[in-house]
């Protein structure tokens, strides 16, 4: 199965959790952008917002040049959608060259739930999470959430709101897959 399963959806939505049980599920390799990311804080330190995004945007090429050594892998990102008017996000258009994407598994939830996840977790302080209000958090989730997926005629949509159904999950991804390389 040449390609890449890329895990989309709004920050907080459960993007890591889906990605990572794919990829155990099918004995897959995994990449979330945020691991190459933190391994940047650890090694400079954290910053301003204008920091932030310079380490950001190395930690994208570094996802990139990994993750295109491989055949085949779990991807998961807060990904630029082409749709979005944010200047933030991993870019995706060199997921458009082979081995390309195989398949998107889009996570949806409310935009409340994700926000509640999100004001709740506790990631490196070098995300500067604690910069965003609900307010204004919302606004975000509110505006991205319509963009929908990114990939929409390769997407499998999870809701992730309520417990993963991994097995049904599976299923859909692995018959996506099939239909993707006939």
């Amino acid at each position: 199965m040449p390609g890449f399963v890329i895990v989309s959806g709004l920050p907080a939505s459960g993007k890591t959790t889906v990605a990572s049980a794919i990829a155990k599920a099918l004995d897959l390799p995994f990449f979330d952008k945020d691991s190459f990311l933190e391994e940047l804080f650890q090694v400079e330190g954290v910053g301003d917002p204008n920091w932030r995004r310079q380490l950001s945007r190395r930690a994208d090429e570094r996802f990139q040049r990994v993750a295109r050594a491989e055949r085949t892998a779990v991807l998961t990102s807060w990904w630029k959608h082409p749709a979005s008017a944010l200047d933030s996000g991993t870019p995706t258009g060199w997921l458009e060259a082979p081995p390309g994407v195989a398949i998107e598994v889009h996570c949806e939830c409310p935009v409340s739930v994700a926000a509640n996840r999100f004001l709740a977790r506790r990631r490196h302080p070098g995300h500067l999470d604690e910069r965003w209000s609900r307010e204004s958090l919302v606004a975000m989730l509110n505006e991205q959430q319509n963009c929908g997926p990114l990939f929409p005629a390769k997407a499998v949509t999870v809701n992730t709101e309520a417990h993963l159904e991994l097995s049904a999950l599976l299923g859909a991804v692995e018959a996506a897959l099939v239909a993707s390389n006939a």
